[in-house]
């Protein structure tokens, strides 16, 4: 393993077609895992699950005055309390169940290295990038190409996808979302959270901002999710789909549909002034920037993470998505559901920094069923006996006021499995175990549920308008088949992506080091919905990127780095390498970097 400094300047360099020569990079965990979207449903429960890292007062309502508040944020950068959130992936079982997959998030903020070219986001400024509608792929659309998703195998050739890989990722899958990067310079949202922004002009990530009706440039916010899909590979010949098994919270397959909202919550002044300094590495190293007291870089900080404010399990196995969204194959544009039972409201949201919390927020909204009245509140968790009770955590500051909050378990709950989903609406979570896709996953019978029926009513846009209701799905669905007792490791046969990832790009193609404010690819799983025990999963992955030296990603002068170090992982001969691993252990990452 090597020192941060060295690794830094060993580090591959990024290709970028545009003036963006100035850059940092920070990693996230999640900070909640929900039906929320204050972007598009603002004070109400969502359509889909959401991801969510930054900022601890994420909820129903966000601004920045709210966000700059908060008690913690995932990032490394202090001053940042931003949110970033995106859709959650889930593994389809061939009886039709869901189970979450685990993930991490990086964060690149991009932007020219010349003072006064770029202007931070204003207050409250927020924005979209990506439709979940769409369930095809248009290349002339700056839209459709802002989003796109590597296939990772770390050993072999990892390629590049406009939509989820028809194939097995054998590191994985990172998806990939750009934000427009071009400001009107008037509007702080719009009523589709887009047409005030545009992208730049040769693409997401290429370009200026050349047209007269967005002429401020912005920081181009790259978004990348590692989704640990690799865990289920040898799940797949048990999939409802074999060649291609993950679906994403709002019932999408194709993958093109893959989006990721923003709301600014930086300190004022920080991002422009870090915009306009902090370009003193060229490898996205934001250490530097904070050595000059642009921000406030927190090293290897506990994690922040928030208590749910919806009442309902969203990972783990599960009978239906939450929010009873059907799979909507395509090629036509999918309708955006919303289920006929409404969860309750929790509040407040805690704030807590280990595996799970000890309490959650009180019902201060109940469930309800659209025309179906009120449903009770759920049962008030019991505190576990076999589990000493963690420090309680403090409220968000956020937290609006409600009751007292119930002690939750820390064990005591039955794990769900694909045979055996839990409901995921109008039941209450009584725990926070982490569940991991790296234990033997319990295999599903052949039974099958029955998928939504009916026929929604499209909406004009996404975001511009409430969520049609759909097809009525009961309160308390009963439990599914019994598992079945063998587990399945064969792979199903696929054929390898015809489109290889190119040695220089316009967009970030290489992990970023792990030295930037602590772990920076944890892939830490969602709060799960049970409190059985969970052996904690010791598998580590190692990511290699070749680069040929042709690519001019090193300078002769940092040679010297790599022949001293005695601790560097070898490559291949004649080839720069950047190799990464992931250890789901100790929630830490490490770079290693060899030249012969």
């Amino acid at each position: 393993m090597v020192q941060a400094s060295k690794a830094l300047t060993a580090a591959l360099s990024l290709a970028l077609t545009t003036a963006v020569n100035g850059y940092w990079l920070m990693g996230a965990n999640f900070i909640t895992t929900e039906r929320l979207d204050p972007l598009v449903n603002p004070g109400a429960v969502s359509g889909h699950v959401h991801s969510v890292v930054g900022g601890s007062n994420f909820g129903f309502e966000v601004t920045t005055e709210s966000l700059v508040r908060s008690q913690c944020t995932s990032v490394p950068i202090k001053e940042d309390k931003s949110n970033y959130w995106f859709p959650h992936l889930y593994f389809q079982w061939a009886n039709g169940s869901f189970t979450s997959v685990n993930g991490g998030s990086v964060i690149y903020y991009l932007f020219p290295d010349q003072a006064g070219r770029t202007t931070a986001f204003p207050p409250n400024f927020r924005m979209l990038s990506g439709n979940p509608r769409k369930r095809s792929y248009d290349a002339n659309s700056h839209a459709a190409r802002a989003v796109d998703f590597l296939c990772l195998d770390f050993n072999g050739q990892t390629t590049r996808h406009q939509g989820l890989p028809n194939k097995v990722c054998p590191s994985g899958i990172r998806s990939q979302v750009n934000f427009p990067s071009c400001w009107n310079g008037r509007d702080l949202d719009s009523p589709n959270h887009k047409s005030h922004v545009a992208y730049r002009s040769n693409g997401p990530d290429s370009g200026e901002c050349t047209d007269p009706n967005f002429p401020v440039s912005l920081p181009r916010i790259f978004l990348e999710v590692y989704w640990g899909t690799a865990d289920f590979d040898r799940f797949r010949s048990q999939a409802m789909r074999p060649e291609q098994p993950f679906v994403f919270a709002y019932g999408d397959r194709t993958g093109y549909g893959n989006h990721a909202d923003f709301t600014n919550g930086w300190e004022p002044g920080v991002l422009q002034r870090a915009v306009d300094g902090c370009n003193c590495n060229q490898y996205g190293d934001p250490e530097c920037c904070a050595q000059r007291g642009i921000f406030t870089l927190e090293r290897n900080k506990p994690e922040c993470k928030i208590t749910r404010q919806v009442d309902e399990i969203t990972t783990g196995t599960l009978a239906v998505l939450p929010g009873n969204n059907p799979v909507q194959e395509g090629p036509e544009d999918g309708v955006m559901m919303t289920s006929n039972v409404i969860p309750a409201r929790l509040s407040p949201a805690y704030v807590y920094h280990g595996n799970q919390p000890d309490r959650i927020g009180s019902v201060i909204v109940p469930a309800t069923t659209i025309g179906g009245g009120v449903n009770p509140p759920s049962p008030t968790p019991v505190p576990s006996s076999s589990a000493p009770p963690s420090p309680s955590p403090a409220p968000s500051s956020e937290a609006g006021p409600g009751p007292s909050p119930n002690p939750v378990p820390t064990s005591g709950g039955e794990s769900p499995t694909p045979g055996n989903p839990v409901p995921s609406s109008s039941a209450s979570s009584s725990s926070y175990a982490e569940p991991s896709p790296s234990l033997d996953i319990p295999l599903p019978t052949s039974d099958v549920y029955s998928a939504p029926t009916g026929s929604p009513t499209a909406e004009p846009s996404y975001g511009e308008s409430s969520q049609v209701v759909a097809p009525t799905e009961p309160a308390n669905p009963g439990p599914g088949p019994e598992p079945s007792s063998s587990a399945v490791n064969e792979q199903p046969t696929v054929e390898p992506s015809p489109e290889p990832v190119p040695s220089a790009s316009s967009s970030p193609v290489n992990p970023p080091a792990s030295h930037i404010g602590g772990p920076v690819i944890t892939l830490t799983p969602a709060p799960g919905p049970t409190g059985a025990p969970v052996k904690e999963p010791t598998k580590t992955y190692i990511s290699t990127r070749k680069i040929k030296p042709t690519a001019g990603a090193c300078k002769p002068k940092h040679k010297p780095n790599f022949v001293k170090e005695k601790k560097l992982k070898e490559g291949k001969k004649n080839h720069q390498h950047h190799r990464r691993s992931f250890n789901l252990k100790n929630r830490h990452s490490n770079d290693y970097y060899q030249l012969h």
